[in-house]
Parts: C-alpha cells; sequence; structure tokens
C-alpha cells in the first residue's frame, strides 16, 4: 500500500511540474510523505538539495499559498544564525508547489532519543526558535475558548462509544470548566507555527530549523506551546509527571524559558485549556501507532484525576 501510495504522488507531482520552464532540472528523489493534504519529496535543483511538497485534496492552493508567504515573510530575518527556515526556492501556489531549501541536522524527537540528557537544552532550543519566529508578530486578544469546544464535540458525535470516548467526553468537560474559569483575559496570539512539534524542528549544532510552516492565522501562543509539550510527553514520554496537567515541569520550564517568549503566567493560566485541546484531539486522531495511543491515554487519566482531585480539595 505505500508503495502504491508513492507512486501516485511521484505521479501527481510530476504532472504538477509539466510546462514549468522554470522548475527544469529538478529531480525528484525518496518520497517523504504522503498525507491527504499533501506530498513530500526530497530532491536536487540547481545543484542544491531542495524538498518539494505539493499540497493536495481541498484548499490545496490556499495552504501552498500560505505556506509561500510565511516562507518569503520570514527566511530574510532567519536565512542564517541560530534559528533558521527553509529559503523558498520556487513557489507555484497554483498547482499546489512549494520547492525550498532542506534544512540540515537531525529532527528534534531524534535528537532527544539520541541524547536524553540534553533534553532541557534542546527543549529550550526549540522556545527560543519559536521566540524568534514570533517576534514582532504579536497581538493581545480576549480569550474565548468556544472554537475549540465546538469543534471536539463535533468529532466526538461522529465517534462510537469506547473508552477513548468517555476520555474525549471528560476533556471537553474540563475545557468547558476552563472556559469559565479564564474567563475574558487577554491572551497572546501570534503568527507562529501552526504545527510546532518535533516533528517539524529540525537541529543542527546550534542551529535549529523550523520546517512545514504553513499558518496564516492569528493563533493563541499558549496553543502552540500547548501542542508541543503534548506531543512530547505521549511520543518521548519524560518519566515525570510533576507539571502543570501531568506533565514534566521540567519540560515546561525549558520550552518556555526564552525571553519574550510569552508574558509570565500566561501559560500557566491558559495550559490547562489547550492541553485538553490538543490531548482530545490526539485521542480523536487515527495517525497514531498503538504506543504512542497508549501513551495518550495514560496522559489522559493523569489529567483528569488531577483535576478531578482539584475539584474535591
Amino acid at each position: 500500500m505505500r508503495r502504491l501510495a508513492d507512486l501516485s504522488a511521484r505521479l501527481g507531482a510530476r504532472l504538477a511540474l509539466r510546462g514549468l520552464p522554470e522548475a527544469r532540472g529538478l529531480k525528484l528523489d525518496k518520497c517523504l510523505k504522503t498525507s491527504p493534504e499533501a506530498d513530500v519529496f526530497s530532491g536536487t535543483f540547481q545543484g542544491r538539495d531542495v524538498v518539494v511538497k505539493r499540497a493536495t485534496g481541498e484548499g490545496a492552493v490556499e495552504r501552498a499559498s500560505a505556506q509561500s508567504d510565511e516562507l518569503y515573510t520570514q527566511h530574510p530575518q532567519m536565512k542564517d544564525g541560530d534559528f533558521r527556515v527553509p529559503e523558498p526556492i520556487l513557489t507555484r501556489p497554483d498547482r499546489g508547489l512549494v520547492i525550498m531549501e532542506k534544512a540540515s541536522g537531525m529532527r528534534l524527537d531524534q535528537a532527544i532519543l539520541k541524547a536524553p540528557g540534553q533534553r532541557d537544552e534542546i527543549l529550550a532550543q526549540a522556545g527560543e526558535w519559536l521566540a524568534h519566529y514570533t517576534r514582532g508578530r504579536k497581538v493581545e486578544d480576549n480569550f474565548g475558548g468556544g472554537y475549540w469546544i465546538k469543534v471536539r464535540r463535533k468529532a466526538l458525535d461522529e465517534m462510537t462509544a469506547s473508552a477513548d470516548k468517555t476520555r474525549i467526553t471528560r476533556l471537553i468537560e474540563m475545557m468547558e470548566t476552563e472556559r469559565n474559569r479564564i474567563g475574558p483575559l487577554p491572551i497572546t496570539r501570534a503568527r507562529s507555527h501552526g504545527d510546532f512539534v518535533t516533528l517539524n524542528l529540525m537541529i543542527d549544532g546550534d542551529t535549529i530549523w523550523g520546517v512545514d510552516i504553513q499558518n496564516s492565522h492569528w493563533l493563541a501562543l499558549a496553543k502552540d506551546l500547548a501542542r508541543f509539550l503534548i506531543y512530547l510527553e505521549i511520543s518521548i514520554p519524560s518519566g515525570k509527571n510533576d507539571g502543570p496537567c501531568g506533565l514534566s515541569l521540567d519540560d515546561v520550564e525549558a520550552l518556555t524559558a526564552a525571553r519574550g517568549l510569552i508574558r509570565p503566567g500566561e501559560l500557566e493560566v491558559m495550559l490547562p485549556y489547550f492541553a485538553a485541546v490538543e490531548l482530545s484531539g490526539r485521542l480523536i486522531s487515527e495517525a497514531h501507532d498503538t504506543r504512542v495511543m497508549e501513551n495518550a491515554r495514560a496522559l489522559a487519566d493523569r489529567m483528569l484525576e488531577r483535576v478531578q482531585l482539584a475539584a474535591t480539595g
């Protein structure tokens, strides 16, 4: 099945490239990823190693445009130094195509697994990258919270009865409780990464790259941080649960240590809501392997147990 998917993706990419004289000489190499939303290849172009991404499905042109715009906006100030994004080399959003520089190094999750004793240092670099990326593109807004409750309720209605459905129901209840507790407090929104997880960061010594960037919205910065922390814990468990929401306190502190990343105290207030948003989304998804799903269930049970204990005093 994987081979057929790769062949189909390669055919689609070649059709999208057909008739583009500006792409002459591009060589597609390995198919790195196929999904309902995009096909991604490694390749070479004009003597450089590149990544070729072809957005597919509904909204493909809009998603390719968003990624192209973000890269052209951010690359001038993140083309060298310790915090980088790939250079956009050739983009044709009308065909769903974005051809970009290949980031160097290894994925952040692989780096943590290779050097677990450097976990805090690596997470601190990730937080510094996000602080650099969002600098100058933040606004203050009032917290609402209703959108994600609606999204999760809709997905819940489509699920059959199961232990996971019960967990998700309770996480939505937690979101509702936290929404009422938070009220219309100020929240920081940013033109952020949008899918800020270990899979989308590459580390090469002191240099860290953000890849697969395509956000075109002003998102709550606390949500991006919660997304990273939840995915980190279910994919590479810390072995600790002494922090907020059953997470590792060391992980939370390392990721958020960067100066100017988020206002002091904001994540502490917003994390329970957004952690429930992210964890419920992971439980709803079918894109995770058995080990990750078991870790997600264990984290949900810890989180909900703490909520229940706090409610009973």
